[in-house]
């Protein structure tokens, strides 16, 4: 059954599309050694399919998701610069996951200049990420397509694990309506964000905080409204 149309790329999901997608995406965090409880950092548009993936797939393996609103940087690309960087030294995030191009902004690249370690470090070398700014960053991910020169970040395509074994990553670990989901970031007036209240899995859907999760959750078809077709 049809659950969600997305008009960017015009993507037409069913109730499997999300569960598989989101499954894949949950097993392939713990697959790479992250845990419940780590955190993650979007900054992502809330129109985008890949965010809506992101929050099941956090609320599966018991990760805090983060969101930062990347459109400051259609119109103020040192200020968006500035709030990822705050953003990523206040929630102390493991993973970064961009676009990486839109709306004329080139994001990978204001990531390489945000975390300057993406410019040099080579993921096809096997070897752990490691930044002197971001210490507890392990993982900067953008949504293109291909590598390209972005060497220093992972697709977020390789980050899906199909193997169904996201019950045997999670071992001992008990997520349930109780655990922390949902972060909380508030933009003061200087354009800066700062911590705000940290909800669980039971109060993102009281609240409706992810309004197409909950409209999944519900069963209900959604039409997702945003950039148009892009080829």
């Amino acid at each position: 059954m049809d659950v969600v149309r997305y008009h960017h790329k015009n993507v037409k999901w069913s109730f499997k599309h999300v569960e598989f997608f989101s499954d894949c995406l949950a097993t392939g965090f713990l697959d790479q050694g992250l845990a419940p409880g780590d955190v993650v950092l979007s900054w992502l548009p809330s129109h985008f399919s890949e965010q809506h993936i992101l929050q099941f797939a956090c609320s599966k393996a018991g990760m805090v998701l983060y969101s930062l609103d990347p459109a400051q940087a259609i119109t103020d690309k040192e200020g968006a610069k500035a709030a990822l960087a705050r953003a990523l030294t206040i929630t102390e995030a493991n993973v970064l996951v961009t676009q990486e191009a839109g709306d004329d902004v080139h994001y990978a690249q204001l990531c390489k200049e945000v975390i300057p370690e993406i410019r040099i470090f080579d993921f096809n070398g096997g070897m752990p990420f490691i930044s002197g700014y971001y210490p507890h960053l392990r993982f900067p991910i953008h949504t293109g397509f291909e590598i390209g020169i972005n060497y220093g970040m992972v697709p977020l395509k390789h980050m899906l694990v199909p193997s169904g074994e996201l019950k045997k990553h999670l071992g001992d670990a008990q997520i349930s309506g109780s655990t922390p989901v949902y972060g909380e970031l508030v933009i003061g007036p200087d354009g800066l964000p700062s911590k705000g209240k940290l909800l669980t899995n039971d109060e993102v859907v009281k609240s409706n905080v992810w309004p197409i999760v909950n409209s999944i959750l519900s069963k209900k078809y959604s039409e997702v409204e945003g950039v148009g077709v892009i080829f």
